[in-house]
């Protein structure tokens, strides 16, 4: 089948995946509330010319928050860029379910190329890039969990393995595709990043260079894949440098202790219902597949059979559910994957590795162990598959039944606001701020007003006597600005912009500035893209000139 025809046949598929939503509109999940205020904010931004929007000045009631210095961007652009092209006819909710729609089909799209790289068959290619897009934990990700940039992760992991091909082989930019691709992975979904990158990724480099068998081909190869992986997070360090020196302004702990504790949610831990049984069912079956993979090529191949392709998938699949599972606890205390909330966040690299290997594995034409060993596959993959029918119907009813609203994440506040110590990660504790005006002063002045600018930004006209007190209907954040200059400070304990206006009559601008690492992450990552393009060039230009050179 020709690659057109496959990318239309991934589309039908996808479009079938996702019928729900396409049809009633994004539906309520665990994070779909959080989806429709960001996307509809960043969207708005984007359209105004704001190409990174970072701040949510919507957020809180109008109070503004930082949610994209801190929660990864890539998923959001997709829908930002879909806003233009449709004029912004469409509502958010709908869009979000057609943006879904290409995120889904991008990833089919991005399996079929890494599978095409390995694979013997382009129709297996084509299977397994279906399998892909249908796996159960893909779909969980996006009915359930409404884990929307997570889901965007998908799309991107299949390209971060083919540029490691690619590199290992010596094939024109694959330092390219590689660098891009991690750092869009990284750019997507930061624990799944992370996670990679802890996992199948270092395994996978060390894996293809033991292959190379020589030495100085398997140096080179190493010095690529270092090249490459340190460009890709320069690339993306416009997003991570700030996520990970400005958590201070944010009561960022309550990302990872109480219900987020990872210890919670190991697969030996949680009852098996609901979304948890999806998981479970989706472990065993990929272990079943994995185990079989091994032994099918092992009993085939012998010794060297334990050194391919299809045993190395099966393997890293068999690994990342183990540590799912909670047997290798050591490995969630290491420095930052405690910070991951949930283990099962790994069930993305399962899919990858053990579809891969399913993919790669040579299978006998007739085999009753292995037709028992797929029908032991079915099986297991039962009761999560009956369980997602359902958990999407009853999703179904309960979004036509009322509407999904739009709601902030109490992760957002200032770290010093004043939240309830127990309570859902929705209860944001704005009672006190209910009434708030916009601008108040003390002592009361004789003009003391506010006007609204784009984007939380205020125009303040203060006439006084004396040194007067301003407090701003907005959390104070460092980004916000004051122009002429005046020293701003956090009113307490409601964390509220307020400075001192000085005799007379004075206009002031209240506005967002780039803060210092902001700036130093446009540099890093300028510098990081502009070297890369240096030596995709210098590349080009030298497999051009020598005919000796791979092409692919």
């Amino acid at each position: 089948m020709s690659g057109g025809r496959s990318a239309l046949v991934l589309l039908a598929v996808a479009t079938v995946l996702l019928a729900p939503s396409l049809i009633f509109g994004n539906l309520i999940s665990h994070s779909s509330p959080h989806n429709l205020t960001w996307a509809a904010q960043f969207a708005d931004q984007f359209r105004a010319g704001i190409l990174y929007p970072r701040v949510m000045s919507d957020s809180f009631d109008g109070l503004g928050g930082p949610t994209f210095y801190y929660y990864a961007p890539l998923g959001f652009w997709v829908d930002a860029v879909l806003s233009v092209v449709t004029f912004d006819l469409l509502s958010v909710s709908y869009r979000l379910s057609l943006s879904s729609l290409l995120l889904l089909w991008a990833s089919g799209l991005a399996m079929r190329a890494w599978l095409k790289a390995e694979a013997t068959s382009p129709r297996v290619a084509l299977y397994g890039a279906l399998a892909y897009m249908a796996a159960p934990y893909h779909l969980v990700d996006h009915y359930y969990r409404g884990a929307y940039s997570e889901f965007a992760a998908y799309a991107v992991l299949p390209l971060v393995a083919w540029g490691v091909h690619r590199m290992a082989a010596n094939q024109r930019f694959g330092v390219a595709l590689f660098a891009g691709a991690y750092a869009a992975l990284a750019m997507a979904h930061v624990p799944v990043a992370l996670l990679f990158s802890l996992t199948a990724l270092p395994t996978y480099v060390l894996y293809r260079g033991w292959r190379l068998g020589e030495p100085k081909s398997a140096m080179r190869f190493f010095g690529r894949s270092g090249l490459g992986g340190a460009l890709g997070l320069g690339i993306a360090a416009i997003y991570l440098l700030p996520a990970l020196t400005l958590q201070g302004w944010i009561p960022a702990e309550t990302f990872w202790t109480g219900d987020y504790r990872i210890e919670k949610w190991f697969l030996l831990a949680f009852r098996p219902r609901d979304m948890n049984l999806v998981i479970a069912s989706s472990a065993l079956a990929y272990a079943i597949a994995a185990t079989g993979v091994v032994a099918t090529v092992a009993r085939r191949d012998g010794q060297a059979g334990w050194r391919s392709e299809p045993v190395f998938w099966a393997l890293v699949c068999l690994v990342c559910i183990a540590l799912i599972t909670g047997v290798l606890p050591w490995f969630w205390q290491l420095p930052f994957v405690a910070k991951v909330q949930f283990p099962w966040r790994l069930m993305i690299v399962v899919d990858f590795a053990a579809i891969t290997a399913l993919c790669l594995t040579p299978w006998p034409a007739r085999s009753r162990a292995v037709s028992y060993m797929f029908i032991a596959v079915i099986v297991a993959f039962v009761p999560g598959i009956g369980e997602m029918g359902a958990g999407i119907l009853h999703r179904v009813k309960v979004s036509v039944a009322q509407a999904d609203l739009p709601a902030d994440l109490k992760h957002f506040l200032p770290a010093r606001y004043p939240q309830k110590s127990s309570g859902d990660y929705e209860e944001l504790s704005l009672g006190p701020l209910e009434g708030t005006p916009t601008i108040s002063c003390a002592p009361n002045p004789r003009i003391c007003r506010a006007t609204d600018g784009p984007f939380g930004a205020l125009s303040v006209d203060i006439d006084s006597d004396a040194p007067t007190t301003v407090v701003l209907r907005r959390f104070l954040f460092p980004y916000w600005r004051l122009d002429p200059a005046l020293p701003l400070v956090a009113t307490e304990p409601l964390q509220l912009v307020s400075f001192v206006a000085p005799a007379g009559r004075n206009t002031y601008r209240l506005q967002r500035t780039a803060v210092r690492e902001e700036r130093i992450s446009w540099a890093i990552s300028g510098l990081s893209l502009v070297l890369l393009l240096v030596w995709t060039a210098l590349e080009w230009r030298i497999r051009r000139h020598d005919p000796a050179s791979p092409h692919a």
